[in-house]
């Protein structure tokens, strides 16, 4: 899979945590066991790059308390993500998508990778951010 990643983009997925590259490599399998294209296995490679922004990521307990935030209160989640301070983790994980695609435009990605990063979500047509998320909410 490292392959298919030009250099700055194996230097994004490398800077990502070890469980994070582990996911998206399960996610990425999925995708090319489906025949799914170069664009889709580079977007399932990288769309949560987003999470890592040095020199912080998202440590495991936020990751947890997100989820437990999102399935509670959506409304108390995103008051909690701040950009600065002690929940700058909170925020990392619920924009992860949108500065995972501005880290992936500003390195010249594939506009495509970058859309479905984008996308991968929110509520999308796409049938290729369908498809993600589909592989990613399996793993």
């Amino acid at each position: 899979m490292d392959l298919l990643l030009s250099p700055a983009e194996r230097e994004l997925f490398h800077r990502m945590p070890l469980f994070d590259q582990a996911h998206a490599l399960e996610v990425a399998r999925d995708l090319d066991a489906e025949g799914a294209d170069p664009a889709l296995l580079r977007a399932a490679l990288l769309h949560d790059c987003g999470k890592t922004l040095p020199p912080r990521s998202v440590p495991l307990p936020y990751r947890g308390l997100v989820v437990l935030l999102r399935a509670v209160s959506p409304r108390l989640l995103r008051a909690l993500a701040r950009r600065w301070g002690p929940l700058w983790p909170i925020y990392l994980h619920v924009h992860h998508a949108e500065i995972g695609a501005q880290e992936l435009e500003r390195l010249g990605a594939d506009p495509r990778v970058v859309e479905i990063v984008r996308a991968h979500q929110r509520p999308s047509g796409d049938p290729d951010v369908g498809r993600l998320q589909a592989a990613d909410g399996s793993h």
